[in-house]
């Protein structure tokens, strides 16, 4: 993507007014995007679309924007655009595919990510969508030969999730400690240890509390959150588990694991009806690929449970019998 984008603003140079302050426009989103300012990204692509600027220019980096954002939807209909505007472009493809990856559609995610040519980048996605679509054998080529080259701590967590789908607890913990070691105040690799090493193999205290590692470096942690309140779920801990996945929710309402959980909450106070509505919705947001085949079997007990008119729509919410209100909330 990178080298796309400065290929393209440097051969502007010289084109008259308005292709250089499109190249100038192109720079300033490149540089906001590389410092992790997705959102001001976004502003501006907004901002100099709105003048005129060329969309073959902006609206790749838009998309890469939404990416970032996690607005997968978003991201992949400006990636359908910039394919259109340049079919010759590798930009669109990979954006596009990403934006599959983020809302769990696997198979259409390998489909773009191989057809893009090899790099560290694009092998490590690749990897991801192998993992999510359960062809960990075919992630683990790829991770491996990462690895060897340079064993950085997204990779040797993305590693450590494979075996922890193929039930290899002890290469899993050892990726993880390692992802840590090399990247100890990096959330994502706290909650994927909690998630993949113990909480998939049944140890939810130790899921726990590296939940709360994560959460403690990113308080909107959407997935870490979410991940807590199941494991307090599985450990009859239903007050934490609302807390913990309501506030998920209000951080991330496009997230399909919440609505699962929110689904195992309802149906644990016997609320069946609003219970196959949350799993009807998750299933419609892209799905639960990393319970494997969880969300189908909850789906078969709702084939004749009819879809309550009163789901909430804003903010989630949990159907249960009448009760005081829980206390408080560490909701911003």
């Amino acid at each position: 993507m990178r080298a796309f984008v400065f290929v393209v603003v440097l051969s502007l140079w010289g084109f008259g007014p308005a292709q250089a302050q499109g190249s100038k426009g192109a720079a300033q989103v490149r540089s906001a995007l590389d410092r992790g300012k997705a959102l001001v990204a976004l502003r501006k692509c907004g901002t100099f679309l709105a003048r005129g600027g060329d969309r073959a220019i902006f609206i790749p980096l838009r998309a890469e924007a939404h990416n970032k954002l996690g607005e997968y939807a978003a991201a992949r209909i400006d990636a359908a655009e910039a394919m259109a505007l340049d079919p010759g472009s590798a930009t669109g493809v990979m954006q596009s595919a990403i934006a599959f990856l983020g809302m769990n559609m696997a198979d259409s995610a390998i489909a773009q990510f191989a057809s893009l040519p090899a790099s560290p980048d694009r092998d490590l996605r690749l990897a991801m969508a192998y993992g999510l679509a359960h062809r960990c054998m075919e992630a683990l080529a790829l991770l491996n030969a990462l690895i060897d080259n340079a064993p950085a701590s997204n990779v040797l967590r993305e590693r450590g999730a494979c075996y922890s789908q193929l039930g290899d607890s002890a290469s899993a913990r050892s990726d993880f400690d390692q992802a840590i070691a090399l990247a100890p105040r990096d959330p994502v690799n706290w909650n994927s240890r909690g998630f993949h090493r113990w909480a998939a193999f049944g140890d939810h205290k130790r899921a726990i509390a590296d939940y709360d590692q994560a959460i403690k470096f990113n308080p909107n942690y959407s997935f870490a959150l979410n991940n807590r309140g199941y494991s307090w779920l599985q450990l009859d801990e239903p007050r934490k588990a609302e807390r913990d996945i309501e506030l998920a929710g209000r951080k991330n309402k496009n997230n399909p694991y919440v609505q699962r959980n929110l689904g195992l909450l309802a149906k644990k106070n016997g609320a069946t009806k609003e219970a196959c509505a949350y799993f009807r919705e998750a299933m419609a947001m892209g799905g639960t690929p990393l319970y494997g085949n969880e969300l189908n079997e909850l789906l078969k007990d709702c084939a004749t449970v009819p879809v309550p008119q009163n789901l909430p729509k804003g903010e989630p919410g949990i159907p249960r019998p009448q009760r005081n209100a829980p206390g408080g909330s560490n909701a911003p």
